[in-house]
């Protein structure tokens, strides 16, 4: 049995929670009408606190054109574009901006191009202040042409000590009779650094829905392209930027679609809520991604269910989260409005190791719960930012009454923020690799990441009971690690190979299981 709660790092020293930090609480929040801001051409809404900036343009429909968190920017911006607008009318061509806009769905009502007056009409705007936030609401013109009657307001708010912006959507019908209609945003991200096309880093991750109308893979296609990925861990699949001009739809039963800079170790994410009562236009698609391949750029969108909108002025709006975070590398395996987790995993070395992007300036602790999820203790916090990448590699004792141990974020005020990731300690500590359900073939699966630095992870399938070993050598044929030498039970089953102490270049893995023998190369890249 477990000692009680014995471990070495004063992190995870039983003890109250670090006090509240007064110096990191007082963060700064502005919101600003900018005249030519950044040399855009156009007047540009800014707000800012000590983590992020945001910026929207009215007189281009009121487009986002700047998510960052730091200096780090995601979203594409089209700089032929820039200080140009347009009025709209019944003959127009489509102008590309980039950033973030709003349109309505299904498409098919309208075909191409976007309605003008929502697309790239001049929006009216107000700004809003607290003693907590900022806001800033924008309302279109109405539309009169390709969706007649329809107009948009957008809602954004800035917080304090925290990369969430809240987007309220509301879609309006101005018509003397009833419409029905779904809310549509598109975001143009960033697909490679500058000077550079380094496409393998920029990757999207979404939730599959194991009840898919889609069929296994929990996506449909409009066409075949290296960048769908598929499945990178369990429930999340894994789009990598190719310039394609393809598009991908998922009806996500979890309402969240990340964004991440693998290279730099950022990730975006939006959160919204699903309705699975509802109707949703595209087949029932929740999320969809576009590759492009002139000018380079993918698009994260997300629609609403379709609700029906009541004459003379009914309205629907639609809520998402948009938040950001450092972390240390992808998949994504899952986010909440504490944080995305991209690790956590008990190892039968008896060490318990999580990696988490945190959405506020806070602090991180376990939490140790009963079989009736009474909590039994909690650790000391230690203070974390969506700024820097929180991991933990640790010796794992627990109470010997603990059932779930749990991973939370309480904000600098030390208010419960939410959990970042629960786990029974039956589930961790009974095997340190994930299995799925029984493949019809033995395969080995190409490493991911790759490139990587320090770690990947690497995948197998058995189809039968099998003893399994799983080898990495040189190019010259030494051996460099047996990273799996037991006796395994057919499924799907991953491991991490670390080479944090190896030098750049190819290494070959190599899996035999019975009478099957596969390789493949992988490439360390520091």
């Amino acid at each position: 049995m477990k000692n009680f709660f014995t471990v070495v790092l004063s992190i995870f020293c039983l003890s109250t929670i670090l006090p509240f930090n007064s110096a990191s609480a007082q963060d700064s929040l502005s919101i600003d009408l900018v005249d030519n801001y950044n040399d855009w051409g156009w007047n540009t809404w800014v707000m800012k606190n000590d983590l992020i900036t945001l910026s929207t343009v009215p007189a281009i429909g009121a487009r986002i054109m700047q998510y960052d968190l730091g200096d780090h920017p995601s979203m594409f911006i089209n700089e032929d574009e820039f200080g140009n607008t347009y009025t709209p009318g019944p003959s127009f061509t489509f102008h590309n901006f980039g950033g973030f806009k709003n349109w309505p769905a299904p498409q098919e009502r309208w075909n191409w191009p976007p309605p003008p007056s929502l697309d790239f009409g001049a929006y009216e705007s107000t700004a809003d202040t607290s003693a907590d936030s900022v806001s800033l609401v924008v309302t279109s013109p109405v539309e009169q042409w390709l969706t007649p009657d329809l107009q948009f307001s957008r809602r954004t708010t800035m917080f304090k000590n925290t990369s969430r912006v809240k987007i309220e959507q509301t879609i309006i019908n101005h018509g003397d009779a009833p419409q029905s209609w779904s809310v549509w945003d598109v975001t143009q991200q960033i697909t490679n650094h500058p000077g550079e096309t380094d496409f393998e880093n920029f990757w999207v991750y979404f939730p599959i829905n194991p009840d898919s109308r889609y069929g296994n893979s929990g996506v449909r296609k409009d066409g075949n392209s290296d960048a769908w990925v598929g499945e990178v861990a369990p429930g999340v699949y894994g789009v990598q930027y190719r310039p394609d001009s393809k598009k991908i739809f998922a009806d996500s039963h979890i309402g969240w679609i990340s964004y991440v800079d693998e290279r730099d170790g950022y990730v975006y994410v939006k959160t919204f809520d699903i309705d699975e009562e509802a109707e949703y236009p595209d087949q029932g698609a929740r999320v969809e991604v576009w590759v492009q391949n002139s000018p380079y750029y993918l698009e994260t969108e997300v629609v609403s269910p379709i609700v029906e909108l009541s004459p003379e002025g009914g309205n629907y709006t639609f809520t998402e989260n948009w938040w950001a975070a450092k972390i240390s590398e992808g998949p994504v395996l899952s986010v909440t409005d504490a944080g995305v987790v991209t690790t956590f995993e008990y190892q039968d070395t008896d060490r318990l190791i999580g990696s988490f992007g945190v959405f506020y300036n806070g602090f991180a602790s376990l939490q140790f719960m009963n079989s009736s999820g009474e909590l039994i203790s909690e650790t000391e916090g230690t203070e974390v930012t969506p700024t820097e990448a929180y991991h933990f590699d640790i010796p794992f004792s627990y109470p010997e009454e603990a059932d779930t141990v749990k991973v939370v974020l309480r904000d600098l005020a030390q208010n419960l923020i939410g959990t970042l990731a629960a786990e029974s300690i039956v589930s961790l500590t009974t095997s340190s690799e994930q299995e799925f359900s029984i493949p019809d073939k033995m395969q080995l699966a190409q490493n991911y990441p790759n490139p990587f630095n320090p770690s990947t992870v690497i995948s197998y399938q058995l189809a039968e009971n099998s003893q399994v070993e799983l080898k990495v050598f040189d190019m010259t044929g030494r051996e460099i690690a047996v990273l799996v030498d037991a006796f395994k039970n057919a499924g799907t089953h991953q491991v991490t190979f670390d080479a944090a102490g190896l030098a750049s270049g190819i290494y070959i893995y190599q899996i035999r299981a019975g009478d099957f023998f596969q390789s493949r190369k992988m490439l360390l890249v520091k």
